[in-house]
């Protein structure tokens, strides 16, 4: 492959004062030096990404498959997309052991009451449709505004604004010395995400190694204090819109990269070293992987769909046949959902609740003082399964018999 440049690195002072060195272990305050280098990213103006025929024949392909599973989805009659969607914030956090049921992060999109790690990966989900409904290209501000709603949950006074501070990658809680990585200064930030935002915006590369690059480009950068990695997958799907890769809906590309975080983070230090070839591959095997994910999820989801519709018995129109594809985009509801969606009164979504659960579609969520929410379980299990490693792998295994 063609010569990429690798970051460059500068010597920063690091000044502590002596009451707080004092508070730092003796063994770790020796290797506390009053320097520390950080890393330069590299400009990204007037490079091109290089590609072998090999490369650029498989990128094509995956593009084409990418573009049919897309269009596949958008004529079907339950929001596949909505749940994919789920699928890829669920792995995407995973990736930062970030863990909850499907259904307490279904709850956390209508109730407080959801556990704390409900309540961030719900954000992420978010996040996700913030980066999607984005007008125009990639921008700071847009990038901003995407960190701002992952971290929307939380306390954080930092969410959506661009870090002031050094932060790093591995080592210690005391200083960058025995870090992983350090990514640059806070006062090259700004410089260096506009560089990043103009680069996206080029017609002449291929777009799903363009995606890659900027991922990694973006997890260089660091911007913020907290988030990155997160807001960076966000990235992904952002670019793969922007440049019509997948116009209606997104794929579970996060769940192709949780199957080997290792690689994935090995694939991320290369680039920084230089090679962009393995976040490139990288992001093409993740995309393989989700491709299988996303259709097989889809012939789940029309099977049980199919089902839930034979057991509803109303008259052709009832407002009930509405409420299966409503479960497929919130798969726990309660009352003033299922009115404010369908366009019913309350005690009329009660009812329909009701029937659904009669008709085992939904059940009573726990106790009543959690707010009588209902969950459609076929879905939540369906969620929980593509969700975690164990579960994915079934699933492609699946695919081989």
């Amino acid at each position: 492959m063609a010569t990429w440049p690798a970051i460059g690195s500068e010597e920063v002072p690091w000044v502590r004062d002596d009451e707080e060195l004092m508070l730092v272990p003796k063994a770790r305050r020796r290797k506390i030096t009053p320097t520390y280098r950080a890393a330069i990213p590299v400009s990204l103006e007037g490079l091109s990404v290089p590609l072998t025929p090999e490369q650029t024949e498989r990128l094509a392909d995956i593009r084409a498959r990418l573009a049919r599973f897309d269009e596949q989805q958008a004529r079907l009659s339950f929001n596949v997309p909505s749940l994919l969607l789920r699928n890829e914030s669920a792995a995407s956090s995973q990736i930062e052991n970030l863990t909850s049921s499907a259904r307490n992060i279904a709850l956390a999109g209508l109730s407080e009451s959801a556990p704390k790690n409900a309540q961030i990966i719900a954000a992420n989900i978010d996040a996700m449709r913030r980066a999607l409904a984005l007008p125009g290209g990639l921008t700071p501000e847009g990038i901003c505004g995407i960190h701002k709603t992952l971290l929307g949950r939380t306390d954080a006074p930092f969410a959506g604004r661009l870090r002031e501070e050094q932060v790093w990658v591995g080592g210690t809680p005391y200083s960058p010395h025995e870090a992983l990585f350090v990514p640059p200064v806070a006062k090259r930030v700004p410089r260096c995400l506009d560089d990043l935002c103009r680069f996206a915006q080029i017609d002449s590369a291929d777009p799903v190694a363009k995606a890659a690059i900027v991922h990694a480009q973006f997890e260089t950068i660091h911007p913020f204090i907290d988030g990155n990695g997160r807001t960076g997958r966000t990235l992904l799907h952002r670019m793969l819109k922007i440049d019509g890769v997948l116009a209606h809906g997104t794929v579970p590309v996060s769940a192709g990269l949780l199957h080997d975080i290792d690689r994935y983070m090995q694939a991320l230090s290369s680039y920084q070293q230089g090679d962009p070839e393995p976040i490139i591959d990288q992001l093409a095997d993740a995309l393989d992987s989700a491709i299988v994910i996303a259709s097989l999820t889809s012939a789940r989801v029309a099977e049980i769909d199919d089902v839930w519709r034979e057991r509803i018995t109303e008259r052709a129109g009832a407002k009930i046949h509405e409420l299966p594809a409503l479960l497929w985009e919130q798969p726990v509801v309660d009352s003033a959902y299922v009115a404010q969606r369908l366009g019913v009164t309350r005690r009329a979504a009660t009812d329909l609740i009701n029937r659904a659960c009669s008709y085992e579609i939904l059940r009573p969520l726990g106790r009543a003082q959690r707010g009588d929410f209902y969950q459609a379980p076929d879905a939540v299990d369906l969620l929980d399964e593509i969700s975690s490693i164990a579960g994915i792998r079934r699933l492609m295994a699946s695919n081989g018999r």
